[in-house]
């Protein structure tokens, strides 16, 4: 990152000098090709490029970082470049004066008049307080284009950061769900405890490995899912109705999408069910429906007072959170509780799903 810093800041150095070469030298260039004449007249406007490149590059080199970005004197900066002007456009034309070049109207051929050196500062004064115009824009331009890389990898870094938090939320829950899974079975079905512990070892190599990387394809998110499903149905009566509709759908293999963020929604349906009237049941599906990626998942549970309070906590905000970091304007995310079924939804565009 530093690397990178420092080749940003040498090519703006190298631009701004080109750019001031370009500027100052190449008319007075031009012109002296283009003229057989003495090149003795040429030692006035090129001396005078000379110049105007250099208070271009002492301004942006050194006033304007130094006085205006760090200070914010705003009166030294202009006192500074009066100063400094001021004395170039009295010295240079008694120079000039001193080597016979400099140019007077018909009938004055010699001493400099004061109309002389009033025309010499309105041409090459202007054009010189052009120049450390012309440096302060471009410096601040640059200034003003770091600033906002900066704010942008600082936002970058402080999403990855929450979304780090937000992960090791989930983890430590589905660690603990799923050995209390093992648990239950470990005292009447020492085998499916065991063929449930393999599975577990399993997920946990995706969720230390997997879903430390940015995105993974779809169906290794949907095998997860599965075998988190397969997991929680140890525990399961008979009498619940398990429904998984996960297709294996070869654009699953093509699609990319953040690991574990459905994660909190599944544990919530088998953490939350509870049989209701005569129906009991967790419905889980993974579809794609016109340009869009739709999650379902659904479950009976008890209506009492408490249980908005139950499945309206922290888990749907931290999912909520999640997706509005990593797919901002990009899903929907719903969520209700009508008859004894809550459900929850989770919409994302196709196109964010690409790579």
């Amino acid at each position: 990152m530093n690397k990178g810093a420092g080749e940003k800041r040498s090519s703006g150095r190298t631009t701004a000098v080109f750019v001031a070469l370009l500027l100052f030298y190449l008319p007075v260039t031009l012109s002296l090709l283009g003229h057989d004449e003495p090149r003795h007249p040429m030692l006035l406007p090129l001396t005078m490029a000379t110049l105007s490149t250099f208070i271009y590059c002492i301004n942006y080199f050194l006033l304007v970082p130094r006085l205006l970005i760090s200070r914010r004197s705003t009166f030294y900066f202009l006192l500074t470049n009066l100063l400094i002007i001021s004395a170039v456009c009295v010295i240079i034309p008694v120079w000039f004066e001193s080597q016979g070049v400099f140019p007077h109207p018909p009938g004055k051929e010699h001493g400099i008049t004061l109309l002389g050196l009033f025309r010499f500062a309105i041409r090459d004064g202007v054009m010189m307080i052009l120049s450390a115009g012309l440096a302060y824009a471009m410096r601040f331009s640059r200034e003003y284009e770091h600033l906002r890389q900066s704010e942008l990898e600082l936002k970058a870094e402080r999403r990855k950061i929450e979304l780090q938090e937000l992960k090791a939320q989930l983890n430590p829950h589905f660690l603990f769900n799923s050995l209390n899974n093992i648990y239950a079975l470990i005292g009447f079905a020492p085998d499916r405890a065991q063929e449930a512990l393999h599975d577990l070892s399993g997920m946990l190599r995706y969720m230390i490995y997997e879903s430390s990387s940015p995105t993974v394809t779809l169906d290794k998110e949907r095998i997860f899912i599965l075998d988190y499903v397969r997991l929680m149905k140890l525990r399961m009566s008979e009498l619940t109705q398990i429904s998984c509709d996960m297709p294996d759908t070869p654009i699953f293999r093509e699609l990319h999408i953040t690991p574990l963020i459905y994660l909190t929604i599944v544990e919530n349906a088998f953490k939350h069910f509870a049989p209701s009237g005569n129906r009991q049941f967790i419905s889980l599906s993974l579809t794609t429906e016109g340009e869009n990626l739709v999650f379902v998942a659904r479950n009976s549970y008890a209506e009492s007072p408490d249980s908005a309070k139950e499945t309206s906590g922290v888990g749907l905000e931290n999912i909520s959170r999640q997706l509005n970091l990593i797919y901002p304007d990009s899903h929907t995310f719903q969520w209700s509780k009508k008859d004894g079924v809550f459900t929850a939804r989770i919409e994302i565009e196709l196109k964010s799903l690409r790579i």
